[in-house]
């Protein structure tokens, strides 16, 4: 099987695009499963094309031998409807969708899918057989699905114009099926997604090559014996504690060699704050002290706690600890 490669071209600057960011490329590589399975397949996300980044800010950019779909994905709460003329509401409450610039949703992917191919169009020559890029496909892509209650209804302009409107579900066989012109080979495909918009491996088809942000908490397990204390760094956003191993790339941190710890003992949650939110579910419960204060038995519940802190997990001891004490 061919792998899906990631590339990412900015970082987001806030912690929730971060971790909204790196949700979206397990929800692409899992919908994408199908699609790059015999033909190679890259995706470029958050990137920029042309001069003007604020207009040109681009979402998804996915490249196949035969098809380049440039994307953005929203999720709606609800079933939405486009109608004629280019009018977009929540169906429950008729309320207007407006999206960057306060263009409609659909045009504001044809601004994003044209600048992406005029810049493509003007570094066509470094591509072997300078290929053209007219029939690039504009897609607003609905994850995970576009809900079934959903009216929509494009203007055949919009259809001459190569504007999709899919489920995050239906996009490996919109890649599969449509032929946009150009013939890329994977060289080419490297070259447009790192070269002409600049960017950086992130995930090879098996794991994240780099965090997004540097790790600001981690866990030191004590009575270590002799040996030097081991050090587990919390990742940004949550962090799953207990006996298993990761999944589908959890951020996990695994506790072997002793039955007391739950395979999902508890979750930590690293946020911007100066604090960690530990969500205690296990079975057993978790023993929690704060800094100068006595041991609390936490278990199925929620505490706030602070570098300093004590934990206790079956008779597994650790103390969260700043990564940067100086940092402030």
């Amino acid at each position: 099987m061919v792998a899906l490669q990631i590339y990412l071209g900015q970082i987001p600057s806030s912690a929730h695009e971060r971790r909204m960011l790196r949700a979206r490329v397990l929800d692409l590589q899992a919908s994408l499963r199908p699609a790059h399975e015999f033909e190679p397949t890259y995706a470029l996300l958050n990137f920029t094309a042309g001069v003007q980044p604020d207009v040109c800010a681009v979402e998804l950019l996915l490249l196949r031998p035969n098809a380049i779909i440039v994307g953005a994905i929203r999720a709606y709460p609800g079933p939405i409807a486009v109608l004629h003329g280019g009018r977009w509401i929540l169906c429950a409450t008729g309320e207007a969708i407006r999206d960057h610039n306060d263009l409609p949703p659909l045009q504001w992917v044809k601004a994003q899918r044209d600048a992406v191919r005029a810049q493509l169009s003007a570094q066509a020559a470094r591509l072997a057989g300078a290929p053209s890029f007219e029939r690039v496909v504009g897609a607003l892509i609905c994850a995970p699905a576009t809900h079934p209650d959903s009216r929509i209804s494009l203007d055949v302009d919009e259809h001459r114009q190569l504007l999709k409107i899919l489920g995050l579900d239906e996009l490996a066989g919109l890649a599969a099926m449509i032929r946009t012109g150009p013939q890329l080979d994977e060289a080419g495909m490297q070259l447009i997604v790192a070269d002409i918009f600049g960017g950086q491996l992130w995930h090879d088809g098996m794991q994240f090559l780099f965090e997004l942000a540097p790790s600001r908490f981690q866990l030191r397990l004590l009575d270590a014996g002799a040996r030097q204390a081991p050090i587990l760094p919390l990742a940004e956003g949550e962090n799953v504690v207990g006996r298993r191993t990761a999944r589908h790339n959890e951020q996990r941190l695994t506790l072997s060699g002793d039955d007391l710890i739950s395979s999902d003992h508890a979750r930590l949650i690293c946020e911007e704050a100066d604090h960690v939110i530990l969500r205690d579910t296990s079975k057993n419960g978790t023993w929690v002290a704060l800094p100068g204060q006595p041991e609390e038995h936490v278990q199925g519940a929620e505490r706030a706690i602070v570098p300093g802190t004590l934990l206790r997990m079956g008779l597994m001891r650790l103390r969260l600890e700043q990564t940067n004490p100086d940092r402030q």
